[in-house]
Order: C-alpha cells, then structure tokens, then sequence
C-alpha cells in the first residue's frame, strides 16, 4: 500500500529499517510510525477492544488513536501511530489471545446484551465470599499490556525552565505566536505533542507547505525559542506551574520520557482542534477512519489507507481528504455531503468494512469510510487555569471563554476560531506579542522585589497589543447518526449504553460518565467527549449547551511514574556569599542541602581571631519562620519547653522543642519583633522538620489559633559577627540602632538599617561564647553587607571563619549541637536541660515523658569532659566504659586554640556525672585514658562574662 514519493511525506526511503510484528518481520523507512509502516504492508488490524475484543484499526492515525496500543518489547501501552519505528523493534498486540486474527475473547461480543454499562456494579457484589473468584476471573481480561519486572529501567532527569513565554502548540497559531514572541524579546519555550512542527499544514497541499516551510525557518531564524516535538504541555496550575512531558528518542525504539517543569510568565494556549467520530452502526470497524487520519497516511507517510471508499463530508478537511484519496489511487464510490443532507447510517463488516448503508438506504460496497463531521475543542490546559467552556451551536462546538482566563494564559488558533491561513497566523503573532509584553510586565514587577538588581528606566510601560478576532463558520451538528454506535472506542461504551445510563437515572454528563466509564480511558476524552455530551443530552431531553462538558483534569496524556519521579534528586543550596567563598580559598562542607565553609586554611586561628579581635561567619543556612499573630505565645508555649508568654518586644530567648516522646528535637532563639510578630530560628538541619512541626500542630491540632507561620530561611542571608570588638564592627555599619551594652544587651533585637539595607535584624546572642551580633538581611543583599563588613573592619583584624572553628568555639563555651551531642533516646533532662524545662506549664510537646523521666531517674547525662592528659583527643563516639560496661561515649571533642588542651562533651550514666568524677575512655585503638567531668559543659569563660560586656 506504499505510495510513490508524496511532497509532504516525513518517511526517509533511503533508510530502510526491520522490525517485527508478532514474531513476522516487516520493513519501514525511517520516519514510519509502528502503524503507518504495518498499514503500508497491507495489515488493518492492531488491537483489539477492551470489554468486546472486537477488532480494531487505525482511526485517527495519531497520538490519540485508540485502535493502536501495542506492546513494545517490555513496554506495554505504547501509542502505535505516534511511535516511530526503530531497527530491531520487536512490537506485539495486546489484549488479545491467543492471537491477535484469533481471540478466543471476541466471545465477549455474543454476551454483550448482558455486559451492558453497570453490569459490574450489580453482578459482583454478591455473594461477598465468591469475590476472590471473581477477581481472579475479571483480571484476565485487564486490558494492557505486560512489564517484567526483571527489566532494568532507567530514571530519567527532571528539568527546570523559566520562560517568559510558553506556546503549548506548534501549528500555524502557535508557530507565529512564538516567533512574535521572540521578536519582542521574550525567552520562548515552544511545546509540539508531533515529531513536526506544523499541525494541519504538513498534510496539506503545495501552499500549506510553503507557509510550513516559511514559518519554520522564522522559527529556526529566532535565537530566543527553544522547541520541544514530541512534547506535551501535561497541565497548568497556579503561577504558570506548567508541566512538560519531553518524549526523547531512546533505545530500541523505547522513550526516555523526562518532566520539564516550566515557570512561564504567561502561557499562550494553541493546541488546534481534534477531529471527533461520528457514531453509527460499525464505527469501530478496522477501514472507518476520520478525514484528517486519511490525509496524514497518504501526505505524511504515503500510505494508501483503502481500495475502495466512501466518505461522509460536513467540511473542507472533508473535500480535501476526497481529492486526496483520488490523487493516492484510492476509488471513491460515493461522497455524501452532510452539508446537502446526505447521511451515512451503518457500516457492515466482521474483521473490516465491506459496506456502508447511506440516508437513502443504498449499500454502497466498500472497504473504507471516512468521516469529515466536525471537531472537539481540546480546553483542558485552558480548564486547569479557569476555563469553563462554552457550546457554540453555529460551530458544533465547544470554544474556550478567554474573559475567563487569568492575566499570564492567552489562547490562540483553531481552538479559538476558524479562518484562513493568514487569519490564522495573524492572531497568532498578536497573542504572542501580546504574550510577550505580559510577560515583561511580570518580569518587571519581580525584578522590584530584588534588592540587588537595578531598576530599568523609567520608560512608559506598552500599550496592550490588540488582538484581533475570527470568525466562526457555521457547521452541521453531527454526533449521533440514525443507529447506536461506539462514542467510547477506548471503553467499549456506545450511545445505548448512555442512553440506558440516562433511563436509570444518570442523566448528567458527569454521573453518566461514571456510571458507563465513558471517557474515562485512555484517550481521557479527547475523541469522545462532545460524542458523550450528545448522547446524554439527547437522552435526557436537554440540550448540549444545557448539559455540558465533564472535566478536564491533568494529566493531559499519560506520563510514566518513571518521570514523575525522575532522578534521586538531593538539591544543593548555596548561600548569596558563596561566590566569596570559593574565590579566598573556604574548603567546602556538605551539610545537608547546603553547601557551606568548612574554614579557610587554619581553623584554630581562626579561633584565636575571633577570641582576640573579630570574626565573621556565614550561618545563612540557620532555619528561620516568620510567626504573625496574636496566638503565637500560645504556639511557643506549647512548643518549646520553657515560658514564653512574657517575652517582651526586642527580646530573644533560647528555647527547645521535644517531640511527644520527651527526645530534644530542635533548639534555637525565638525574638519578639513586634506586637504580633516573632521570628524564630532553628538548626540548620531542622529547619524543614520544625516548619512541619509547627504547621502540623496548627493544622491538626489548634487550627482555632490565628498564627501564620512564613518560612524565611532562603530569603534571608545570616551572618554571625563574633569577638570583644564586634560592637565597634557593628557601630561602622549600623544605623538606627543604639548599639550600647545598656540600650541593647545580651539577648535582645532590634531592627535597623545595617550596609545601607533597610528593615534588618539584629540581634544579640553568643554560640561562640563571645560578645556578638547576628545579622539578617534580604538575601539579595547578603553579598554586599558580608563585603562591607570586611572592609570596615579591616582595622580591627576582621576576618572570615568557617564551621569547624565555630564548632571548636561552641564546645569550648559548652554549647550543644542537637544531633550529635543528643540523639534519638535522648531525653531533655539528659541533655541537661534541666534549669529550662518547666514543668508547671499547662502542657508543651513532651511533658509527660519528662515528667516521667524525672520521676524515674535520669538515666544519662550530658556533662563537660576534659582529658588528665590535654594533649590526648578523644575521638568522638569513644567509649566510656566502667569496669566491662559501656557507660557513655565522647559526643564532641577538639584541641581547643583557647586554652591549648582537649576539650569534650560527654554522655554519662547518672551517676558518673557528677563534678570531678574520672572516667575511662577507650579510644578507638583499644587504648585507655582517663578524663575528669567538669563541673559545668563550658570551658571557656562558664560565667558568660565575655558575652554580656
């Protein structure tokens, strides 16, 4: 059935490829989809139906054809005539046994009046004691394919773009909007779900391929769009969220489907139209095919799609389809033109089409009827942002309201109207210019919000480019023929299943859908929808208008779960002073998400730096949540385990959150910035625990409290400003604050201008047990303020630490680092907590177990430990043993710069806790020292006297 070289067609003959076809090897030329090269070789049938197994053939020759799910090696529900073959493909029939000629299943049509639509609701509910029967019945007739699960398959990866202007539809519209888009200098992401750019032009006759052939290369010519073929726009959701299934080429004809999750500032819908069936008697025989299927076989893959037709025409896709079966050889017998009054009522034939009955009765013998009777609207994208659409009876269709749609979607082409080519391309590059300066706008309004980028100049904002309108040309409203036919190939559902939905009391779309499952199958509708809507409409007695359409939910076609999940996906964070960091040496740490400076070269001096002058650290990764409210003491109090409702404004207070087993989850400083309004902080790696924490006791728990927590940990860039002269550090940056130690002492916060920055905080508190300042500013300015404390200090010896000193500086003030000085059993009294823990509260998270811990005894401690010999560091996770039984272990140690010797912290049974106790480690060689338990956890300064000055 190959026909000689067509001018449109996308096949490379000098390619020649093999495949196999349930075990029979069969050629292709490179381009052939799986059908279209099957079709060529003269085969009509590829699969058979769900519920019926009746057999099935090609319909609509494209993605959404629902007579063409094959199997293809281990990938099962491959679309058939959208898949490209590829040498060596070993390709199979589904759901039909034992073969696809002879399914002993087909048995299924004889039992159909008793199979009709609900028959499952009703027939296996009873007995409940024989449902394991039925199941294991019914899941042999599951219609798909088969997956072993002995097959490796890759993860794909995931990516993220940022246009200005996404184009969901690269036909004529969609082509020009993009490329008026990237004329108005807008970034363009264009998404076509074909292998080619063009939609209906590329099987069109010699001016339709000139205009394809021009407005591909503007396409190409125009740097600023990026296209995607073989992609499909999945969904929208809020905030131009825009889903992107990107369909690559993979082995053995095997995609390597991967998600693109795309931010566009607006989005231009432009996904044409879907032609729909007509549903008569027989419209599912292998030989009924849609006009545009007919066009695209003979134009796109030269395929002669019959011997002998007759076609039912209400269009010019209709004419054109009739000339080019003419042109490809084909005879046509009959042409009845609904637009006249001709009509076509029934096709009659077992395995194919043998003969349609026409309105006046004659029988016409044939082996091909196509149907050219009107198109279904594909609103979905449009449905996700708002969209409900609207029935337009001159038009026998449904057409997107786009007063509906918010600002950043736009909708342009054949979805939106009808017209000529120019029309067409005309509406198209206004929505995209239009699209384009939208876009800027948004562009414009985020860069306002970004410290750190100048402002552009003020020059008057566009003028709104108006788009002009098309026409609507009338359409004979042709659903349901004169006989019940299939509406839902994929489900097997006809119009006198609908119609006895409607008679049980079903009668609307939605009910109906779910009662018969139409629309509810692969194709999701996009065939059968307005088919569906008809039959229920006429059933009911309303009209299509009245009745409307089911809804559109994404995802528009399906994605494999592979995709969804993409790639094991650890993200990396960086803070805005990181380029700082790698340019002076800083060796990088991973901590968690973040990447942050270990130190840069020395850390003990570093520590000595800080104790002796001033130093700066990079705590950007420190948790914070912005809490609003007047319920927010309430929220504290019940989180942490001291007192709250007394904090006053401008003060910080350290506090720690237990979970419900008593165990320290998180600690950190809450400061109270306003009447209603606190800022808490949390540990680096906490941060995301403690927002859930927080949310989930709102949510679950005190939904009536009014707090709104705000995680602000990215939007803020920290840094902590430690050493006896930080305050005259502070002092040459800061404005509006008195710095003094008896206007702003230890614990406390102010808000100020630090740098230049507005609406900083500042507050007073001391991890590295020296006096000192942490600093939070809008990240954007993060960069800048950490560079202006380096040179206004630069006389006092400022300089950058990393996390290894702050950690040496923290131990050496006995400070705790919940994860590696506490653990999963560890309780708050064994933390040493207990001068916070207030257990007169009315309840906080844990109380019960620490009240139970302290009425049993604390079983172990945490208590500050120095070696009898200073030069000996104790690895941490050492053992404390007594005797021949564990008794604790090292959870911190270091040399510490301070006081030149080994410093630790401990967890120690109870009763090895107290001061002056000498315990034995052993070390990780086997060797034993002994250490003496300090009489508090802090070695340097236990009276805080350095933090207060």
């Amino acid at each position: 059935m190959r026909l000689p070289p067509q001018p449109g067609e996308v096949i490379d003959r000098a390619r020649e490829l093999s495949f196999t076809w349930n075990g029979r090897e069969y050629a292709a030329c490179q381009g052939d989809t799986i059908v279209s090269a099957l079709a060529a070789a003269g085969e009509r049938v590829f699969s058979r139906s769900m519920k019926y197994h009746r057999p099935r053939g090609l319909l609509t020759a494209s993605f959404h054809d629902p007579g063409c799910m094959v199997q293809v090696g281990d990938e099962p529900n491959v679309r058939g005539a959208h898949r490209l073959v590829a040498d060596g493909m070993a390709v199979t029939s589904q759901n039909a046994w034992p073969s696809l000629r002879f399914d002993a299943k087909a048995a299924n049509g004889f039992a159909g009046r008793f199979l009709t639509a609900g028959f499952y609701y009703k027939t296996f509910m009873r007995p409940q004691a024989l449902w394991p029967a039925y199941e294991s019945v019914l899941r042999r007739f599951v219609n798909g394919g088969r997956v072993s699960a002995e097959t490796p398959h890759d993860r794909p990866e995931k990516r993220h773009a940022h246009p200005d202007v996404l184009v969901a539809g690269g036909g004529p519209a969609g082509m020009a909007a993009a490329v008026a888009a990237a004329r108005a200098g807008a970034s363009v992401l264009l998404v076509e779900e074909e292998h080619h750019l063009g939609g209906h032009l590329r099987w069109g006759g010699e001016a339709d391929l000139a205009a394809l052939a021009d407005l591909a290369g503007q396409v190409a010519a125009e740097d600023g769009i990026e296209v995607l073929t073989n992609a499909v726009v999945l969904g929208r959701y809020d905030g131009n969220w825009v889903a992107v299934l990107d369909r690559g080429p993979g082995m053995a004809g095997a995609e390597a489907e991967r998600l693109v999750k795309a931010r566009a500032k607006t989005l231009v819908a432009a996904p044409g139209l879907i032609e729909r069936p007509y549903v008569i008697e027989g419209n599912d025989l292998p030989g009924v095919m849609l006009s545009t299927a007919v066009r695209r076989l003979i134009n796109l893959y030269a395929v002669r799609p019959g011997e002998r037709a007759v076609v039912l025409s209400a269009n010019a896709e209709g004419d054109a389809a009739v000339a080019d079966l003419k042109r490809a050889g084909v005879e046509v017998a009959r042409v009845e033109d609904a637009r006249l009054g001709g009509d076509v009522t029934a096709v009659r034939g077992r395995a194919g089409v043998r003969a349609v009955i026409t309105a006046d009765g004659t029988k016409t013998d044939c082996d091909l009827l196509v149907t050219a009777v009107g198109w279904t609207a594909p609103t979905a994208l449009l449905n996700a942002a708002g969209d409900r659409p609207r029935y337009n009876s001159r038009a026998a269709r449904f057409l997107p309201d786009p007063g509906r749609l918010p600002e950043d979607v736009l909708v342009t082409g054949g979805i939106v109207g009808d017209g000529r080519l120019e029309e067409l391309t005309g509406h198209g590059a206004a929505t995209g210019a239009e699209a384009a300066r939208r876009a800027a706008r948004v562009a414009r309004s985020r860069r306002l919000v970004v410290p750190t980028r100048a402002a552009a100049p003020g020059a008057p904002e566009p003028e709104p480019v108006p788009i002009p309108g098309l026409p609507i040309y009338p359409h004979p409203e042709l659903f349901l023929g004169r006989t019940h036919g299939f509406v839902d190939f994929s489900e097997d559902v006809s119009s006198k299943d609908l119609e006895a939905a409607v008679a049980e009391g079903y009668d609307s779309a939605e009910l109906a859908k779910r009662f018969t499952t139409a629309t509810m199958g692969p194709l999701q509708g996009k065939l059968e929808t307005v088919n569906t809507v008809a039959a229920v409409a006429k059933a009911a007695g309303g009209s299509i208008a009245e009745t409307g359409t089911t809804t559109w939910r994404p995802p528009y076609v399906p994605v494999t779960l592979a995709a969804l999940a993409g790639q094991a996906f650890e993200p990396v964070r960086y803070s805005p002073m990181q380029p700082w960091h790698e340019a002076h040496g800083a060796v990088p740490l991973i901590a968690g998400a973040w990447i942050r400076p270990d130190g840069y070269g020395d850390p003990p001096a570093e520590v000595r730096n800080v104790r002796e002058n001033v130093g700066i650290i990079d705590v950007t990764p420190i948790g914070k949540l912005d809490l609003r409210g007047p319920d927010v003491p309430h929220l504290l109090n019940l989180l942490y385990v001291n007192k709250w409702s007394k904090l006053g404004i401008g003060r910080v207070r350290y506090g720690v959150m237990c979970a419900e087993d008593g165990v320290v989850f998180d600690d950190g400083v809450t400061g109270r910035l306003g009447e209603e309004h606190y800022l808490m902080s949390t540990t680096s790696s906490g941060a995301a625990a403690v927002w859930e924490w927080v949310e989930n006791w709102l949510q679950t728990e005190h939904p009536d409290w009014r707090v709104h927590v705000t995680p602000v940990t990215t939007a803020y860039a920290s840094i902590n400003v430690a050493g006896p002269k930080s305050r005259r550090l502070i002092e040459r940056v800061t404005e509006g604050v008195d710095l003094a130690n008896e206007a702003f002492p230890y614990m406390h916060v102010r808000t100020g201008v630090i740098a230049g920055v507005r609406d900083s905080v500042l507050w007073r508190i001391g991890f590295t047990g020296e006096l000192s300042y942490e600093i939070h500013v809008p990240a954007g300015y993060g960069l800048h303020v950490w560079e202006t404390l380096l040179a206004a200090g630069a006389d006092l010896g400022v300089e950058a630490f990393g996390i290894e000193a702050q950690r040496i500086l923290r131990l050496e003030k006995g400070h705790f680092i919940v994860g590696q000085d506490t653990d999963g059993l560890t309780r708050a009294f064994s933390a040493g907590l207990d001068w916070a823990i207030k257990l007169d509260k009315d309840d906080f998270a844990g109380k019960p177990e620490l009240a139970w811990q302290l009425a049993q005894g604390i079983g172990t401690k945490l208590v500050g430990l120095q070696p009898v010999d200073p030069s000996v560091v104790p690895a941490e996770a050492s053992l404390i043993v007594d005797g021949g039984t564990i008794a604790g272990r090292i959870t911190s140690s270091r040399m510490s710069p301070t006081l030149r010797r080994s410093i630790c912290l401990a967890q120690v049974e109870a009763r090895l806790a107290e001061p002056g106790t000498v315990v034995t480690v052993r070390l990780p060689g086997g060797r034993l020292i002994e250490a003496r338990v300090t009489p508090q956890h802090a070695h340097v300064d236990p009276d805080g006297g350095r933090m207060r000055v």
